[in-house]
């Protein structure tokens, strides 16, 4: 399977610098001696001045929304149409940014989102926390997508993680009939130790079945003394890790 190349997309012309780029030097992960250049090329192309802005402005680019109203209307719930219509919205907006950098600029806060009549709580966790993020592949292009939302038989899913700490990870799944299975690393002899650090990707891609029904992924990251997460499943139908190890999950709504 060819993997696109992200560091290639851009709405712009080929000598600007890359949407996934604009991305990394608005999050402050581009090396100085890097980011340089792309700030010099950024001040004399008006069309880069406009796409840098329009990440800088966060919830403020997207027309017709006030982020703090916004914000508390998350935070309180709102009704099936205002919340379709708004998450439209702002999955358009971040899809011109490629990856919805802006998205986390919010404050962490407890969303419940509804899925086929189930709330579903995701924790949205800030910059520095332990997170997971799923890209959907679509073409030559990559989305993020969101916990809780609806993917298909087929889907091509690459991760990559926020760590707080030096450890090792593994992605582990549990399936809609409770099974644990292990979605990453997919081959033995991968490495799993990665240093602290945002947007570390994890290399492969994953292919999801055919079995519908809501899944969830955990990423789970340990000490490095402990090594390679080892874990089984819980009574309570989540993974069982060592104690000193950390999880998140991720909910995936698979078509029916």
């Amino acid at each position: 399977m060819t993997v696109p190349d992200f560091s290639s997309l851009r709405h712009s012309r080929p000598e600007c610098p890359s949407d996934w780029m604009l991305d990394r030097l608005h999050a402050g992960e581009v090396a100085e001696s890097e980011a340089g250049e792309a700030r010099q090329h950024i001040a004399g192309c008006e069309t880069c001045t406009a796409r840098m802005a329009e990440r800088e402005a966060g919830f403020s680019a997207i027309d017709g929304i006030d982020p703090r109203a916004m914000l508390a209307r998350i935070r309180a719930g709102v009704d099936s149409r205002a919340r379709t219509s708004l998450f439209d919205r702002i999955r358009a907006w971040g899809r011109g940014l490629l990856t919805p950098v802006a998205l986390a600029a919010a404050a962490a806060v407890a969303v419940v989102i509804v899925t086929g009549g189930e709330q579903i709580e995701v924790d949205t966790r800030m910059k520095g926390g332990l997170a997971l993020h799923v890209f959907r592949l679509a073409g030559d292009h990559a989305e993020e997508a969101l916990s809780g939302d609806r993917f298909a038989p087929g889907d091509r899913l690459r991760f990559s993680v926020d760590l707080p700490g030096e450890g090792h990870v593994s992605v582990l799944g549990i399936e809609a009939g409770g099974a644990l299975y292990t979605a990453w690393p997919l081959e033995p002899g991968v490495q799993t130790r990665f240093a602290a650090g945002t947007g570390i990707e994890l290399p492969g891609a994953v292919a999801l079945d055919d079995q519908p029904g809501r899944e969830t992924l955990y990423l789970v990251h340990c000490p490095s003394t402990v090594g390679t997460p080892a874990c089984t499943l819980d009574t309570s139908g989540k993974p069982r890790c060592p104690k000193s190890c950390a999880m998140t999950p991720f909910v995936l709504d698979k078509a029916r």
